[in-house]
């Protein structure tokens, strides 16, 4: 199987077509290359040193949630060169699936942000641009503390609990969401969980009983590509291993 033929179906698995997403975010086939895939490295962001981790593993191509290109013309010079000349030297290819992997059902970095929490009776959650982006549920009763603890630990991230109380019902959206708290607070949540935000949702979230938690945008947007790349396994027979390189961001 070539890089062609499985960026065909990952367009069609994510539905990279019909999912909105911001105009600059290019999904899909980023990088081609020649020859059969047999190897995937899996990682959250293409950067410099993930390209270098993956041609030393000896993958084939990337799968990544932050690709190399995100609209409008790039000169192809300084550290832009540098990565897409390594990837070309190295004959390795790259596929990129920004908020179609935020959102997809099963193997999406909500869902199994979701899924790490116990999070039941899901809905969707935080419409934005058309279309929600997150997910909303209950979890069986757990303070602020032990929830943050409780994600801290299998995200292996520190976890930024603000306000405490008992949480029954959660709203989520992985990576950069903050400025969805409001949805939130809208919707009665005792808690929202996102990657990261901005200092005045401290203050949003104290003064309106909803408990916030910034877990990290790189920590909670790992699930996906690990996802996808065990679906490319059971799917495929193909190797695959996750680069991991987080940000502490």
């Amino acid at each position: 199987m070539d890089i062609i033929q499985i960026s065909h179906y990952l367009d069609q698995l994510l539905d990279i077509h019909n999912i909105k997403d911001a105009s600059r975010a290019v999904n899909g086939l980023q990088v081609e290359r020649t020859g059969d895939i047999k190897k995937v490295g899996l990682a959250v962001d293409a950067c410099q040193a993930t390209i270098d981790m993956a041609i030393d593993a000896e993958c084939d191509m990337m799968f990544v949630h932050h690709g190399l290109f995100w609209g409008g013309l790039q000169p192809v010079r300084g550290a832009h060169y540098k990565k897409l000349a390594h990837m070309m030297e190295a004959n390795l290819g790259l596929y990129s699936a920004h908020i179609p992997l935020d959102v997809h059902p099963v193997l999406g970095n909500n869902r199994q942000l979701a899924d790490v929490i116990g999070l039941g009776n899901l809905q969707e959650f935080a419409f934005h641009d058309g279309q929600h982006i997150g997910l909303r549920g209950t979890i069986a009763p757990k303070t602020g503390h032990e929830l943050g603890g409780m994600l801290s630990e299998a995200l292996s991230a520190n976890v930024r609990v603000i306000g405490d109380g008992v949480i029954r019902s959660v709203g989520l959206v992985t990576g950069g969401a903050g400025k969805l708290l409001g949805e939130a607070i809208r919707e009665g949540l005792d808690c929202f969980i996102t990657g990261e935000g901005d200092a005045y949702q401290f203050h949003d979230a104290m003064e309106n009983g909803c408990i916030l938690m910034f877990a990290g945008h790189y920590a909670t947007e790992t699930g996906g590509v690990k996802a996808v790349g065990k679906h490319l396994e059971e799917q495929f027979g193909l190797e695959t291993t996750f680069l991991d390189y987080p940000t502490g961001l």
